[in-house]
């Protein structure tokens, strides 16, 4: 007897230490998604673009649990988002191979939750936006099906699991009204789209209650693509802006959220918002993100400060992609035009030949203009300018100071029109802003010009609030089809009059 007592004292540090042994291997090969206090801490740092400080968390963390996927899904976020600030080829070409190997990862650690899901079609979304970015469409297209599938099987699987409606909803109505040139890939993606259902997929999860801390930040960039949608797709940019500002109070705080607010603010037109804001940016180090100077020049231009060129110019020396930078050199000439400093003119004009790329609407109009040898004049601008700062009042009068019979060029003619019909149309005199945008047409139906074009988007949009569905119907079609001649905004115009269009239930 007492040698089988001393037999099992003797043997029980063994086995006990081989059963922990055993036990730890399971415990910590079992695969989880788990936003602890270190995690959220690095993803505050994401959401402030402080990329090394949340990486240095990130890889610390991946070292205690490796198996714990929401720290693949925030490195992923990390990559994404510098990527997307910075616009820079030659990072995303470095970044391909650490990008695969995150999406390769979370992969292999198949588990039955729906986290696991959205965060590879998250990966794969996020990757084809910045392909997108740079022309990659064909590549983009399979990003984008890999994430349809992956989203699908999720709702199926997990159909009370909401943070899927972000990207699944954005899907939905972004291909509602893709452009006839990009129709190519809802056929490469199998993707059908469909606004009504997308938007409903994003307020459900924007309205929800979802007090996980998970969701915070998802829900933050379900506000934003919604925000985005509304204004760009669904002619409601006053419903974009409220949504805006009710979820980006933290915009004080969080650079994600002060860029998100000043970006809405733009396109409800609130001009002084956008500086209010940018000015109140957190003063932290963060990487550069030149965005935000192009945001502020503008701003600026569009109250016709000269400090305008600071931002520019910044924006210019510090951007590493091709974006908006003819745009900015544009806007450079226009400075000095109003600033009656005509030996800059030209300089800035070569500029935006030279530099940048014609991909944009905005550089493809700035290259097209610096091209011509007709310049605008210091009224025009102005009066663009301050109407797109919604300083109506000074618009018309810089416009009143014009006498369209002593314009020589048939655009700058056209062109008076136009600016006279938006004014009209957004003070609510739209029996003048019909005449106006009529006689836009009937100045430049045949011009390569966009202002035609856009006056029927514009009447269209006039009649389809009155309610008056065949006349709307009329002139939204006449503005998808009818000005073969126009090489400006074609993109643009096609899709605001086929959402118009899908409003009236015509397609």
């Amino acid at each position: 007897m007492k040698q089988g007592i001393s037999y099992i004292k003797k043997n029980t540090p063994w086995c006990i230490l081989f059963f922990c042994c055993f036990f730890s291997k399971l415990v910590s090969a079992q695969v989880e998604f788990k936003l602890n206090d270190s995690c959220l801490i690095a993803q505050q740092h994401i959401y402030n673009f402080q990329f090394n400080e949340a990486n240095r968390i990130l890889e610390s963390q991946k070292k205690i649990n490796p198996n714990n996927i929401a720290i693949d899904w925030l490195q992923e976020n990390t990559l994404f988002y510098k990527n997307f600030i910075s616009e820079d080829k030659k990072l995303f070409e470095a970044s391909e191979k650490k990008w695969a190997q995150l999406i390769s990862n979370v992969h292999k650690k198949q588990f039955n939750n729906a986290w696991y899901r959205f965060v590879l079609s998250e990966m794969h979304f996020h990757k084809a936006l910045i392909k997108l970015r740079f022309n990659e469409y064909y590549s983009a297209a399979g990003d984008i099906k890999t994430c349809h599938q992956l989203l699908k099987e999720n709702k199926k699987m997990f159909p009370s699991f909401l943070a899927d409606n972000k990207t699944y909803g954005s899907l939905l109505c972004v291909f509602s009204t893709i452009p006839t040139k990009y129709q190519f890939l809802s056929k490469l993606t199998g993707f059908e789209g469909d606004m009504k259902q997308g938007l409903t997929e994003l307020e459900t999860y924007i309205k929800s209650d979802q007090t996980y801390k998970e969701h915070h930040w998802i829900q933050k960039e379900a506000v934003f693509s919604y925000a985005m949608i509304q204004h760009l797709l669904n002619k409601n940019s006053d419903l974009a802006w409220q949504i805006t500002q009710e979820n980006t109070m933290d915009y004080q705080q969080s650079v994600f959220s002060n860029y998100m607010r000043a970006r809405i603010a733009a396109y409800a037109g609130l001009n002084e918002t956008i500086i209010e804001t940018i000015d109140k940016k957190p003063n932290i180090k963060h990487h550069p993100f030149p965005y935000m100077d192009y945001m502020m020049g503008l701003a600026k231009l569009r109250k016709l400060d000269l400090h305008a060129a600071i931002h520019f110019n910044t924006y210019i020396q510090q951007y590493k992609g091709q974006h908006l930078i003819k745009s900015s050199y544009r806007y450079l000439a226009w400075l000095n035009i109003i600033s009656n400093k005509k030996n800059l003119v030209e300089l800035h004009y070569n500029n935006c030949i030279k530099y940048g790329n014609s991909q944009s609407e905005d550089d493809k109009q700035a290259f097209k203009e610096a091209t011509e040898t007709t310049r605008w004049t210091a009224h025009s601008i102005k009066a663009r300018l301050l109407f797109d700062g919604k300083y109506y009042d000074k618009a018309l009068a810089e416009l009143n100071l014009i006498s369209p019979n002593e314009m020589t060029h048939l655009k700058h003619q056209i062109e008076y029109h136009y600016r006279k019909a938006r004014i009209y149309h957004e003070t609510k005199d739209f029996q003048k802003a019909i005449y106006e945008y009529e006689r836009t047409i009937e100045l430049g139906e045949n011009q390569s010009y966009y202002f035609a074009a856009y006056s029927a988007i514009y009447l269209g949009n006039i009649y389809e609030d009155k309610n008056q569905k065949q006349m709307a119907k009329t002139y939204y079609l006449k503005a998808k089809n009818g000005f073969k001649a126009n090489k400006e905004y074609n993109n643009s115009i096609e899709q605001k009059a086929k959402t118009g269009l899908k409003r009236l239930n015509e397609i």
